[in-house]
Protein backbone atom coordinates (compact mmCIF):
# COMPACT_ATOMS: atom_id res chain seq x y z
CA UNK A 1 0.00 0.00 0.00
CA UNK A 2 1.29 3.42 -0.92
CA UNK A 3 1.93 5.84 1.90
CA UNK A 4 -0.06 9.10 1.77
CA UNK A 5 1.60 11.91 -0.11
CA UNK A 6 3.00 14.73 1.94
CA UNK A 7 1.52 18.13 1.29
CA UNK A 8 3.58 20.36 -0.95
CA UNK A 9 3.03 23.93 0.13
CA UNK A 10 3.67 26.86 -2.12
CA UNK A 11 6.73 28.93 -1.19
CA UNK A 12 4.93 32.07 -2.30
CA UNK A 13 1.60 33.44 -1.17
CA UNK A 14 -1.32 31.99 -3.09
CA UNK A 15 -4.35 34.16 -3.76
CA UNK A 16 -7.43 32.01 -3.42
CA UNK A 17 -11.12 32.74 -3.98
CA UNK A 18 -14.04 30.61 -2.80
CA UNK A 19 -17.47 30.79 -4.44
CA UNK A 20 -20.50 29.68 -2.46
CA UNK A 21 -18.89 31.23 0.59
CA UNK A 22 -22.21 31.71 2.40
CA UNK A 23 -22.90 27.97 2.43
CA UNK A 24 -21.99 25.99 5.52
CA UNK A 25 -19.32 24.12 3.57
CA UNK A 26 -17.91 27.29 2.01
CA UNK A 27 -17.84 29.04 5.35
CA UNK A 28 -16.10 26.12 7.05
CA UNK A 29 -13.55 25.85 4.24
CA UNK A 30 -12.65 29.53 4.40
CA UNK A 31 -12.14 29.39 8.16
CA UNK A 32 -9.82 26.41 7.80
CA UNK A 33 -7.90 27.97 4.91
CA UNK A 34 -7.31 31.14 6.92
CA UNK A 35 -5.22 29.06 9.32
CA UNK A 36 -2.65 28.64 6.53
CA UNK A 37 -0.22 31.56 6.44
CA UNK A 38 0.63 30.89 2.79
CA UNK A 39 -2.84 31.79 1.57
CA UNK A 40 -4.72 35.02 1.00
CA UNK A 41 -8.38 34.02 1.02
CA UNK A 42 -11.20 35.84 -0.71
CA UNK A 43 -14.91 35.02 -0.66
CA UNK A 44 -17.28 35.64 -3.54
CA UNK A 45 -20.75 36.60 -2.36
CA UNK A 46 -23.93 37.10 -4.32
CA UNK A 47 -27.01 37.58 -2.15
CA UNK A 48 -26.17 36.18 1.28
CA UNK A 49 -23.66 38.20 3.34
CA UNK A 50 -20.45 36.67 4.67
CA UNK A 51 -18.48 38.08 7.57
CA UNK A 52 -15.29 36.17 8.35
CA UNK A 53 -12.38 37.97 9.98
CA UNK A 54 -9.33 38.02 7.73
CA UNK A 55 -11.24 37.17 4.56
CA UNK A 56 -11.66 39.69 1.75
CA UNK A 57 -15.23 39.85 0.45
CA UNK A 58 -15.83 40.29 -3.27
CA UNK A 59 -19.24 40.51 -4.96
CA UNK A 60 -19.91 38.29 -7.95
CA UNK A 61 -22.74 36.79 -9.99
CA UNK A 62 -22.38 33.53 -11.93
CA UNK A 63 -24.86 34.84 -14.47
CA UNK A 64 -22.65 37.84 -15.34
CA UNK A 65 -19.21 37.10 -16.78
CA UNK A 66 -18.17 40.76 -16.68
CA UNK A 67 -18.70 40.95 -12.93
CA UNK A 68 -16.70 37.76 -12.43
CA UNK A 69 -13.68 39.09 -14.33
CA UNK A 70 -13.34 41.86 -11.78
CA UNK A 71 -14.06 39.47 -8.91
CA UNK A 72 -11.24 37.14 -9.97
CA UNK A 73 -8.63 39.86 -10.47
CA UNK A 74 -5.33 38.84 -8.87
CA UNK A 75 -6.61 35.36 -7.98
CA UNK A 76 -4.50 32.24 -8.62
CA UNK A 77 -6.98 29.50 -7.68
CA UNK A 78 -10.77 29.41 -7.55
CA UNK A 79 -12.60 26.89 -5.38
CA UNK A 80 -16.01 26.68 -7.01
CA UNK A 81 -18.63 25.55 -4.49
CA UNK A 82 -21.57 27.71 -5.57
CA UNK A 83 -24.36 25.84 -7.29
CA UNK A 84 -28.03 24.97 -7.25
CA UNK A 85 -28.97 21.76 -5.44
CA UNK A 86 -32.78 21.93 -5.35
CA UNK A 87 -35.31 23.20 -7.86
CA UNK A 88 -38.68 22.21 -9.24
CA UNK A 89 -37.52 23.28 -12.72
CA UNK A 90 -34.80 21.29 -14.46
CA UNK A 91 -33.74 24.33 -16.50
CA UNK A 92 -32.69 26.12 -13.30
CA UNK A 93 -29.97 23.53 -12.66
CA UNK A 94 -28.47 24.09 -16.09
CA UNK A 95 -28.67 27.86 -15.82
CA UNK A 96 -26.66 27.93 -12.58
CA UNK A 97 -24.59 24.74 -12.56
CA UNK A 98 -23.70 24.63 -16.25
CA UNK A 99 -24.04 28.13 -17.73
CA UNK A 100 -22.80 29.66 -14.48
CA UNK A 101 -19.74 27.39 -14.50
CA UNK A 102 -19.05 28.25 -18.15
CA UNK A 103 -19.19 31.94 -17.24
CA UNK A 104 -16.83 31.29 -14.35
CA UNK A 105 -14.35 29.49 -16.63
CA UNK A 106 -14.45 32.33 -19.15
CA UNK A 107 -13.78 34.87 -16.40
CA UNK A 108 -10.96 32.74 -14.98
CA UNK A 109 -9.24 32.62 -18.37
CA UNK A 110 -9.63 36.36 -18.85
CA UNK A 111 -8.46 37.17 -15.31
CA UNK A 112 -5.37 34.96 -15.33
CA UNK A 113 -6.62 32.36 -12.85
CA UNK A 114 -4.43 29.26 -13.10
CA UNK A 115 -6.49 26.55 -11.40
CA UNK A 116 -10.08 25.61 -10.58
CA UNK A 117 -11.04 23.24 -7.80
CA UNK A 118 -14.61 22.27 -8.58
CA UNK A 119 -16.84 20.88 -5.84
CA UNK A 120 -19.10 18.49 -7.68
CA UNK A 121 -20.97 15.49 -6.26
CA UNK A 122 -21.04 11.70 -6.40
CA UNK A 123 -24.51 12.27 -7.88
CA UNK A 124 -23.22 12.91 -11.39
CA UNK A 125 -25.07 11.02 -14.09
CA UNK A 126 -27.25 11.46 -17.13
CA UNK A 127 -29.73 9.16 -15.39
CA UNK A 128 -30.11 10.94 -12.05
CA UNK A 129 -32.36 13.85 -12.96
CA UNK A 130 -31.65 17.51 -13.65
CA UNK A 131 -29.15 18.13 -10.86
CA UNK A 132 -27.07 15.04 -11.62
CA UNK A 133 -27.02 15.80 -15.35
CA UNK A 134 -26.06 19.43 -14.78
CA UNK A 135 -23.14 18.53 -12.51
CA UNK A 136 -21.88 15.99 -15.04
CA UNK A 137 -22.01 18.58 -17.82
CA UNK A 138 -20.29 21.18 -15.64
CA UNK A 139 -17.47 18.71 -14.96
CA UNK A 140 -17.05 18.28 -18.71
CA UNK A 141 -16.52 22.01 -19.19
CA UNK A 142 -14.08 22.17 -16.27
CA UNK A 143 -11.95 19.42 -17.82
CA UNK A 144 -11.99 21.10 -21.23
CA UNK A 145 -11.28 24.59 -19.87
CA UNK A 146 -7.55 24.66 -20.53
CA UNK A 147 -6.96 25.47 -16.86
CA UNK A 148 -5.45 23.19 -14.25
CA UNK A 149 -8.32 21.54 -12.44
CA UNK A 150 -9.29 19.25 -9.59
CA UNK A 151 -12.80 17.86 -9.25
CA UNK A 152 -13.93 16.76 -5.80
CA UNK A 153 -17.08 14.65 -5.51
CA UNK A 154 -18.50 14.63 -1.97
CA UNK A 155 -21.07 11.98 -1.11
CA UNK A 156 -23.99 12.60 1.28
CA UNK A 157 -22.55 15.26 3.60
CA UNK A 158 -23.99 15.56 7.10
CA UNK A 159 -23.14 17.91 9.93
CA UNK A 160 -24.26 20.97 8.01
CA UNK A 161 -27.47 22.91 8.45
CA UNK A 162 -30.45 20.88 9.59
CA UNK A 163 -32.44 21.63 6.42
CA UNK A 164 -30.05 19.61 4.24
CA UNK A 165 -31.49 16.25 3.18
CA UNK A 166 -29.23 13.83 5.06
CA UNK A 167 -29.47 15.95 8.20
CA UNK A 168 -33.25 16.09 7.97
CA UNK A 169 -33.26 12.31 7.80
CA UNK A 170 -31.01 12.01 10.86
CA UNK A 171 -33.23 14.41 12.81
CA UNK A 172 -36.35 12.56 11.66
CA UNK A 173 -34.98 9.21 12.81
CA UNK A 174 -34.06 10.74 16.15
CA UNK A 175 -37.55 12.16 16.75
CA UNK A 176 -40.22 10.06 15.03
CA UNK A 177 -41.12 6.39 15.34
CA UNK A 178 -42.04 5.89 11.66
CA UNK A 179 -39.40 6.61 9.02
CA UNK A 180 -40.42 6.93 5.35
CA UNK A 181 -38.09 5.10 2.97
CA UNK A 182 -38.09 5.72 -0.77
CA UNK A 183 -38.46 2.49 -2.73
CA UNK A 184 -37.05 -0.79 -1.47
CA UNK A 185 -34.47 0.77 0.83
CA UNK A 186 -31.65 -0.97 -1.07
CA UNK A 187 -30.13 2.14 -2.69
CA UNK A 188 -26.59 2.78 -1.47
CA UNK A 189 -25.39 5.73 0.60
CA UNK A 190 -21.93 6.61 1.90
CA UNK A 191 -22.49 9.41 4.43
CA UNK A 192 -19.49 11.63 5.13
CA UNK A 193 -19.01 14.15 7.93
CA UNK A 194 -18.52 17.75 6.79
CA UNK A 195 -15.25 18.24 8.69
CA UNK A 196 -13.69 15.34 6.79
CA UNK A 197 -14.77 16.84 3.46
CA UNK A 198 -13.48 20.30 4.36
CA UNK A 199 -10.12 18.91 5.49
CA UNK A 200 -9.77 17.09 2.17
CA UNK A 201 -10.71 20.23 0.26
CA UNK A 202 -8.06 22.18 2.17
CA UNK A 203 -5.42 19.61 1.28
CA UNK A 204 -6.45 19.79 -2.37
CA UNK A 205 -5.88 23.55 -2.23
CA UNK A 206 -2.45 23.57 -0.62
CA UNK A 207 -1.01 20.51 -2.38
CA UNK A 208 0.44 21.93 -5.59
CA UNK A 209 1.06 18.48 -7.07
CA UNK A 210 -2.61 17.58 -7.38
CA UNK A 211 -4.06 18.56 -10.73
CA UNK A 212 -6.34 17.11 -13.39
CA UNK A 213 -7.79 14.53 -11.00
CA UNK A 214 -11.36 13.58 -10.10
CA UNK A 215 -11.49 12.51 -6.45
CA UNK A 216 -14.43 11.04 -4.54
CA UNK A 217 -14.95 12.14 -0.93
CA UNK A 218 -17.29 9.55 0.54
CA UNK A 219 -17.56 7.90 3.92
CA UNK A 220 -15.53 4.84 4.94
CA UNK A 221 -18.38 2.43 4.16
CA UNK A 222 -21.41 1.95 1.94
CA UNK A 223 -24.80 1.44 3.57
CA UNK A 224 -28.20 0.72 2.11
CA UNK A 225 -30.88 3.26 2.98
CA UNK A 226 -32.42 0.70 5.35
CA UNK A 227 -29.06 0.06 7.02
CA UNK A 228 -28.53 3.79 7.44
CA UNK A 229 -31.88 4.16 9.22
CA UNK A 230 -31.08 1.21 11.48
CA UNK A 231 -27.60 2.49 12.34
CA UNK A 232 -28.81 5.99 13.19
CA UNK A 233 -31.66 4.60 15.30
CA UNK A 234 -29.26 2.29 17.14
CA UNK A 235 -26.91 5.21 17.79
CA UNK A 236 -29.71 7.15 19.48
CA UNK A 237 -30.96 4.03 21.26
CA UNK A 238 -34.43 4.14 19.74
CA UNK A 239 -36.68 1.68 17.92
CA UNK A 240 -37.89 2.81 14.50
CA UNK A 241 -40.25 1.35 11.91
CA UNK A 242 -39.51 1.84 8.23
CA UNK A 243 -42.34 2.69 5.83
CA UNK A 244 -41.32 1.79 2.27
CA UNK A 245 -43.05 4.05 -0.24
CA UNK A 246 -42.90 3.39 -4.01
CA UNK A 247 -40.51 5.81 -5.69
CA UNK A 248 -42.99 6.56 -8.47
CA UNK A 249 -45.63 7.62 -5.96
CA UNK A 250 -43.24 10.02 -4.23
CA UNK A 251 -42.20 11.55 -7.56
CA UNK A 252 -45.84 12.02 -8.56
CA UNK A 253 -46.79 13.62 -5.24
CA UNK A 254 -43.77 15.94 -5.31
CA UNK A 255 -44.65 17.12 -8.82
CA UNK A 256 -48.29 17.73 -7.89
CA UNK A 257 -47.36 19.59 -4.72
CA UNK A 258 -44.83 21.76 -6.57
CA UNK A 259 -47.59 22.91 -8.92
CA UNK A 260 -49.42 24.48 -5.98
CA UNK A 261 -46.29 25.97 -4.46
CA UNK A 262 -45.57 23.28 -1.87
CA UNK A 263 -41.95 22.20 -2.28
CA UNK A 264 -41.17 19.56 0.33
CA UNK A 265 -38.43 18.24 -1.92
CA UNK A 266 -37.51 18.50 -5.58
CA UNK A 267 -38.94 15.88 -7.95
CA UNK A 268 -35.46 15.03 -9.23
CA UNK A 269 -34.24 14.12 -5.75
CA UNK A 270 -35.82 10.67 -6.13
CA UNK A 271 -33.85 9.56 -9.23
CA UNK A 272 -30.81 11.35 -7.77
CA UNK A 273 -31.02 9.14 -4.69
CA UNK A 274 -31.77 5.85 -6.42
CA UNK A 275 -29.20 5.58 -9.21
CA UNK A 276 -25.96 3.67 -8.54
CA UNK A 277 -22.98 5.81 -7.57
CA UNK A 278 -19.24 5.31 -7.27
CA UNK A 279 -18.01 5.63 -3.68
CA UNK A 280 -14.39 4.51 -4.04
CA UNK A 281 -12.06 6.65 -1.92
CA UNK A 282 -8.68 5.04 -2.64
CA UNK A 283 -7.46 8.05 -4.64
CA UNK A 284 -8.51 10.42 -1.85
CA UNK A 285 -6.60 8.32 0.67
CA UNK A 286 -3.50 8.33 -1.53
CA UNK A 287 -3.46 11.98 -2.55
CA UNK A 288 -5.23 13.76 0.32
CA UNK A 289 -4.34 11.59 3.32
CA UNK A 290 -8.09 11.09 3.57
CA UNK A 291 -9.44 9.17 6.55
CA UNK A 292 -13.17 9.81 7.01
CA UNK A 293 -14.81 8.91 10.29
CA UNK A 294 -17.55 6.32 10.67
CA UNK A 295 -21.20 7.36 10.86
CA UNK A 296 -21.62 7.06 14.62
CA UNK A 297 -18.49 9.12 15.29
CA UNK A 298 -19.66 11.81 12.91
CA UNK A 299 -23.14 12.01 14.44
CA UNK A 300 -21.62 12.18 17.91
CA UNK A 301 -19.40 15.05 16.77
CA UNK A 302 -22.31 16.77 15.01
CA UNK A 303 -24.45 16.75 18.13
CA UNK A 304 -21.62 17.93 20.36
CA UNK A 305 -21.06 21.10 18.30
Amino acid sequence: MKSPRKLTRSKTTKNLLVTGASSEMGNALIRQLLNNSGLKVKAMVHRSPVNIHGCEIRPGDLKKTDSLVQTFSGVDTVVHIAGLTKSTRESDYFEINVSGTKNLIEACLESGVKKIIYISSVAVSSEGGGYASSKLEAEHFIKKSGLKWVILRPAQVYGERAEDSINRLIHWIQRYIFVPVIGTGECKLSPVFIDDVVSAMTRAVINEEIENKTIVLAGPEELTYDEFVDRVAAHFGVKRFKLHIPAGLIELVSVLLSKVGINIFSPDQVPRLLFDKSYGISLAKEMLNYSPRYLEDGIKNKHSQ
